[in-house]
């Protein structure tokens, strides 16, 4: 599997949910719809009360992510 990285345990993605995008485990909610809310100057906590069912955890490891591949 060269090239290819392994997602962390709070993304799944496969190709018949949600047309193959990521999403968070559990609530199937795309990745992106919290990196988007991150860009708009959202917050954590706005985001866990707004998603139900998305954990902190992986609202960290999301965001850890996207900080990693800005740098």
């Amino acid at each position: 599997m060269a090239g290819k990285h392994k997602l962390p345990d709070v993304f799944s993605q496969h190709p018949q949910v949600m047309s193959g995008a990521l999403v968070f485990k559990g609530p199937r909610i795309p990745a992106q719809t919290f990196f988007d809310h991150l860009d708009h100057g959202g917050t954590l906590e706005q985001f866990l009360e707004w998603y139900e069912g998305v954990t902190r955890a992986q609202l960290e490891a999301a965001q850890g992510i996207c900080l990693a591949t800005a740098a």
